[in-house]
């Protein structure tokens, strides 16, 4: 996998974490795809990595949506911290 840039969010009660980063779609260089993990912040302050629960790939027009949906619902773009 080749992540050139992630994109973070967090969510309203700053326990849950979305990852967003580039992928190459398994090979299929005429498609670019979204990799989009789930996961928990771990820790009291959120000083340990979170924890990733899940992972799916989206076309990137669709991590667009998503992206904007979650943002509607309260999510917040955040940076890394740990």
């Amino acid at each position: 996998m080749n992540k050139e840039k992630d994109f973070w969010l967090i969510d309203s009660n700053s326990v849950g974490v979305i990852r967003f980063y580039k992928g190459d779609g398994n090979g299929d260089k005429s498609i670019d795809y979204m990799f989009i993990e789930e996961g928990i912040i771990m820790g009291i302050h959120g000083e340990k990595p979170p924890l990733m629960k899940t992972i799916k790939q989206m076309k990137i027009e669709d991590a667009r949506l998503f992206w904007k949906k979650l943002l509607e619902e309260g999510w917040q773009k955040t940076s890394p911290k740990w």
